[in-house]
């Protein structure tokens, strides 16, 4: 009984070794997967961009205001927001009756109405090959800006013919796409407010968060 077992084993141990060249089984061998070079349409996971933009306005030549602002924005589509203002109050005067022998006499209340710098923008970063035929990331910028203000005195009477004491607000509002390098610096438009003559400028600069 022993004699055949033996027998059995050894028959069993020769089917391995002519079934597998070289007498023994070889682990499977793992075979190198190149990564693919296109990215994902919402850009790498953990890229982080700044984004800086700064308002200009001239009279003439003349610089009379600058409003820098800077946002830390995903390269990946989501969406940063930024809401800064203040409420401005609006005399309204109405005529009270006080009495039929007084008449009627002014009361004046205040309206508030909000103005400053609202932002939104998201980024995605892309991939493209340059003339060169090397690889380089470009990052496309969304940008909404809204900006308001209010002025009144002088300044109001002049532009608009404005009681004294009534202000006049403004706003202007715009809406950016453009592909930027990390670095690069693009004054993305120019316009001239019609009531004042003033000239609005944004410059938008974008750098890769090292």
């Amino acid at each position: 009984m022993a004699r055949r077992s033996l027998m059995t084993l050894a028959a069993a141990l020769a089917l391995a070794a002519f079934s597998i060249p070289g007498g023994a089984q070889e682990p499977p061998k793992l075979e190198a997967v190149k990564p693919s070079d296109d990215r994902p349409a919402g850009g790498m996971p953990g890229s982080t961009v700044r984004v800086s933009l700064v308002i200009t306005r001239y009279q003439g030549d003349k610089k009379i205001a600058s409003l820098p602002y800077t946002l830390v924005v995903g390269a990946g589509g989501t969406r940063t927001r930024m809401r800064m203002g203040v409420d401005t109050p609006i005399p309204v005067t109405s005529f009270v009756t006080m009495s039929e022998q007084g008449g009627p006499k002014p009361s004046t209340s205040y309206q508030y109405r909000n103005v400053g710098t609202n932002i939104d923008c998201a980024v995605w970063e892309r991939g493209r090959m340059s003339d060169a035929g090397q690889r380089e990331t470009v990052y496309r910028l969304s940008l909404s800006v809204e900006n308001s203000s209010a002025f009144s005195g002088p300044e109001a009477r002049v532009a608009g013919g404005a009681a004294e004491g009534a202000p006049l607000f403004r706003r202007f509002e715009t809406a950016i796409d453009v592909g930027l390098n990390d670095g690069q610096t693009v004054q993305t438009i120019a316009s001239t407010d019609p009531v004042t003559g003033e000239v609005v400028k944004i410059d938008v600069t974008l750098n890769v968060v090292k």
